[in-house]
């Protein structure tokens, strides 16, 4: 596991591995151009969410996150519910337990026999309308903030550095956002990156700033990834106090 990693606005990769990254990018979107369900507005209009997230999301999330120098990360498409969001709905309850959050997909990490989720992904339809837009940027804010908050009572990885990540499909927008605890222990939410996925080869002037959310996706992940991985080792002989959640201060949104 690589160590001393810190979020410093420097690439955690060689330019050969980010080249080759970007180019497993370009071969997924290669084949969203090739796939008819996407050819022109009437068909993509037909479109389910399902078919949205299997063919287009999926693929492309796969593609920035596979083959991480640090280890592998596992992309969960099955709508499970969110075992920090469950956590969450029941803690000091006496009542019937209450099912988590279900994210249209999540990355997971599997170390030391506990699952940890460290991504949370929404989705809507190509054609989306702001009422679905505006009710997932809230479910996304409240999965990683469950996630933070369980992440917290398990162990206590940098303030200022780590962070969950939420990733937001809304139509053909898609949003990078990542959640952190600052030094005094309140959660902020910064809107990180925005794209168009280039759905056509006709959208050339979409694929650069897709490829730069996608890349800075994986940047995130790998000093994430390191800095809970030592979180939980260290939390092992020194358990970490419990935090109580605390309100969140959110960035100004993108004007579209």
């Amino acid at each position: 596991m690589s160590r001393n990693i810190v979020h410093d606005k420097t690439w955690k990769e060689n330019i050969s591995a980010l080249e080759k990254r970007a180019e497993r990018i370009l071969s997924v979107l290669g084949d969203i151009w090739n796939n008819p369900a996407f050819e022109n507005s009437t068909t993509r209009k037909e479109q389910s969410e399902g078919t949205y997230i299997t063919d287009v999301v999926i693929p492309l999330l796969r593609a920035s996150l596979e083959d991480m120098p640090n280890g592998n990360i596992c992309l969960s498409t099955a709508e499970r519910q969110s075992l920090a969001s469950k956590f969450r709905r029941n803690s000091g309850e006496v009542s019937k337990e209450r099912m988590g959050k279900k994210p249209d997909a999540m990355a997971l990490v599997n170390y030391g026999g506990r699952i940890n989720e460290l991504v949370y992904a929404e989705c809507s339809r190509i054609i989306c309308n702001d009422t679905k837009k505006s009710n997932d940027e809230v479910k996304l804010w409240r999965e990683t903030l469950d996630g933070i908050s369980f992440v917290n009572l398990v162990c206590r990885p940098l303030n200022n550095q780590f962070g969950i990540v939420g990733v937001q499909v809304a139509g053909e927008d898609i949003y990078l956002n990542v959640l952190v605890n600052d030094a005094g222990g309140l959660s902020r939410y910064f809107h990180i990156d925005h794209a168009e996925i280039p759905l056509t080869v006709k959208s050339p002037r979409r694929v650069k700033p897709l490829l730069r959310l996608l890349l800075t996706l994986r940047n995130i992940m790998i000093v994430n990834k390191s800095l809970l991985m030592q979180a939980l080792e260290q939390a092992i002989s020194n358990p970490p106090r419990n935090v109580n959640p605390s309100p969140t201060v959110s960035t100004p949104p993108y004007n579209n």
